[in-house]
């Protein structure tokens, strides 16, 4: 069947999960969580195109690549629905900022959202709950591959997080989800170029570029 894309919609909010990937926790020390962590950040700071400003906050700026969803609605919604739409995006984390504000016990605001933290593809891929197991993302800096995971590496999976989701907040169709990172998380410099890619079965479905400046 051919593959069906569409340009990335409006939205209102965008959801984040952390320790999401078992590596992911490994490599930064932390505790594997029992329930899903979620985070959010304000609509100002996505971008589906362009490049990114260095924030003048941080000297320790972070990519983190994952898979993006479109979340269809509440999740008695979600249990009926046999397709979604996936893409790809950057999670941008001011690490010692996060590292400084965490010791403190003080909220992550600083360390998560700036200009540009959201770095969103302008294309969404549809594909079939059947064909969600065989998704892969890797991410890129500077022509290096520096992460790959796949969806069924999370510890939670999209329906049970919707389901969290939705015990919390009231879900709008077309809010965005990053499901998470997988291990391989690094520092980037002014210039370089980030790119994550989203695969089904070994073929390219769509990209996201952004270099840093």
């Amino acid at each position: 069947m051919p593959i069906k894309y569409k340009p990335c919609p409006e939205f209102r909010n965008i959801y984040f999960v952390g320790r999401n990937y078992v590596e992911h926790v490994e490599e930064l020390r932390n505790k594997q969580p029992e329930h899903p962590l979620i985070f959010i950040k304000p609509v100002s700071c996505a971008i589906t195109s362009g490049s990114i400003p260095y924030p003048i906050h941080t000297q320790n700026l972070h990519f983190e690549g994952e898979m993006v969803f479109l979340l269809p609605g509440p999740s008695s919604v979600l249990s009926d629905t046999d397709h979604f739409w996936v893409s790809c995006g950057i999670d941008f984390t001011a690490r010692d900022v996060q590292s400084r504000i965490k010791k403190e016990g003080w909220p992550w605001f600083e360390a998560k959202c700036f200009r540009g933290s959201a770095a969103i593809s302008r294309t969404f891929v549809q594909v079939s709950r059947s064909q969600l197991s065989n998704l892969r993302v890797e991410t890129w800096v500077n022509g290096e591959q520096r992460q790959a995971g796949k969806y069924n590496q999370t510890i939670f999976s999209l329906p049970s997080l919707v389901r969290h989701l939705e015990s919390l907040v009231e879900i709008q169709e077309n809010d965005i989800l990053f499901t998470g990172t997988p291990s391989g998380v690094g520092e980037v410099q002014s210039h370089d170029r980030i790119e994550v890619r989203l695969f089904l079965d070994g073929i390219r479905l769509t990209e996201r570029l952004c270099e840093v400046v």
